[in-house]
């Protein structure tokens, strides 16, 4: 009965979208650039920072600014840089060079991890910002440009929370082999990494191939990122409960590529390069096999110097188009395969006075559980799903399946809901001695069908292709 009712109220929740809050609403990045997203669209606003790449930028949960940075200092919520705030150890060369992540502790506390350039010698570091410190907040004279990885790192940092419910996973990748770390990040602080080896060595032939982002899905996960020079993005699995990441799938490229992201509803993967077949390109990610998703490719741009890519709080994808323009490209209907995603490379002018601002070569990194909530994901929980009272008594099959799925109820009274993977029921039925036929209208992702018996409850993830 117990575990019953947690599955129920598991997906009492996955049907209503989380309540919605502001840490991703204020954007500082590029030239000069900004943006504020706090009335549910962009709107064009200035800053002091100078970002020729990665920089980060955090909000409180109403949405006021509290800090930003390019990697090297840290300007706080009038513009000016923090009494502490000079001498952080990024460097606005690298991809991601700083991402925001806040204390599991509380008080007001956030941690600033840092990458260098080029695998260069300053690795990967963190600082502690107090927002109680001073008028504004100051960096920890304790807790700056603290060495984590003292070689070799690529510019490459993503960060979600736990699914535990126990602080954050802190994911980067070493230059010169194939290891993931996961840092899981505790009130006992950061822990030490759990190492995967998964995918492509980074090849140490050119500093270039530390280029590049690295993103979680909305949910935690997948995990996707883009390998510079070696012309390669790849896609994994990533395991919440234990860091771990598994499974690769390789995306080959013409050229060089840079930006990495996902669809809110993680169904569909966004790539950037410079391969003019498509300098930005769409992949379904729901099919069964590598070759399918790879197969699956569609070529939404062919416009050069496209880089690096960020969800909005509004659910759309923006896309830096480098120091050669003052627009940002949009992908307006990202939850869409094909051409009707809607990409256009005049979505927003950052410059309408003329003054010099532009996007540089990437937009500002978050933990991507703000953009989840931000954006009202509704994450299937593991632990959740687990709860199943009936076993794997009933199947579904085919599965997966490119027509309909069949559920043989013959032998008992059930009642039957099918949610798709943002948390909508799709359809409900209740069932007395039949063989149950669904989803031959489906459109393809990933669904979850929940039976309730006389024997327990059943939940099983299925695949429409």
């Amino acid at each position: 009965m117990v575990k019953k009712l947690l599955l129920f109220v598991f997906l009492s929740a996955f049907c209503f979208p989380a309540m919605s809050q502001h840490e991703a609403d204020k954007w500082f990045f590029g030239t000069l650039a900004g943006l504020d997203f706090s009335s549910g669209s962009p709107v064009v606003i200035s800053s002091n920072l100078s970002a020729a790449e990665g920089c980060a930028t955090i909000s409180n949960s109403a949405g006021k600014l509290l800090f930003y940075t390019e990697g090297l200092s840290v300007y706080d919520s009038t513009h000016t840089v923090m009494p502490n705030g000079s001498g952080i150890m990024g460097d606005v060369s690298s991809s991601q060079t700083a991402l925001i992540v806040p204390s599991p502790v509380g008080n007001s506390q956030y941690y600033l991890f840092t990458t260098d350039a080029d695998g260069g010698p300053d690795g990967f570091r963190y600082s502690i910002v107090d927002m109680n410190l001073g008028t504004h907040g100051d960096v920890l004279t304790t807790a700056k440009n603290v060495m984590v990885v003292d070689d070799s790192v690529c510019e490459k940092i993503a960060a979600v929370k736990a699914s535990s419910g126990n602080g954050y996973w802190i994911v980067i990748h070493k230059w010169g082999n194939d290891e993931f770390l996961a840092y899981h990040l505790t009130t006992a602080g950061l822990l030490p990494p759990v190492v995967s080896h998964a995918g492509s060595v980074h090849s140490t032939s050119t500093f270039q191939n530390t280029y590049g982002q690295m993103k979680f899905n909305n949910c935690g996960t997948k995990l996707a990122l883009a390998m510079g020079y070696q012309n390669t993005a790849e896609l994994f699995d990533f395991d919440q409960s234990t860091g771990t990441v598994s499974n690769p799938v390789t995306f080959p490229f013409g050229d060089h590529v840079y930006g990495v992201e996902f669809s809110k509803s993680s169904n569909l993967l966004y790539i950037s390069s410079y391969d003019n077949t498509g300098t930005i390109c769409q992949y379904d990610i729901t099919l069964s096999t590598p070759a399918l998703i790879v197969a699956s490719r569609v070529g939404l741009s062919a416009t050069d110097y496209l880089y690096g890519m960020q969800m909005g709080p509004d659910g759309k994808i923006y896309v830096a188009r480098s120091f050669s323009s003052s627009f940002l490209g949009v992908i307006n209907s990202p939850e869409t395969i094909g051409f009707s995603a809607n990409y256009t490379d005049t979505g927003i002018d950052l410059d309408p006075g003329f003054m010099g601002v532009n996007p540089g070569l990437s937009l500002p990194g978050f933990m991507q559980t703000y953009l989840a909530i931000a954006t009202g994901t509704s994450c299937p929980s593991t632990a959740g799903i687990d709860e199943n009272t009936a076993g794997n008594l009933i199947s579904v099959y085919p599965n997966p399946s490119s027509e309909g799925f069949i559920v043989n109820l013959s032998e008992m009274k059930s009642d039957v809901q099918i949610f798709d993977y943002s948390g909508k029921c799709v359809e409900s039925h209740s069932a007395v001695n039949e063989v149950f036929n669904f989803g031959k209208t489906y459109a393809k992702g990933v669904y979850f069908i929940r039976i309730i018996s006389e024997k327990g409850t059943q939940v099983s993830k299925i695949i429409k292709l």
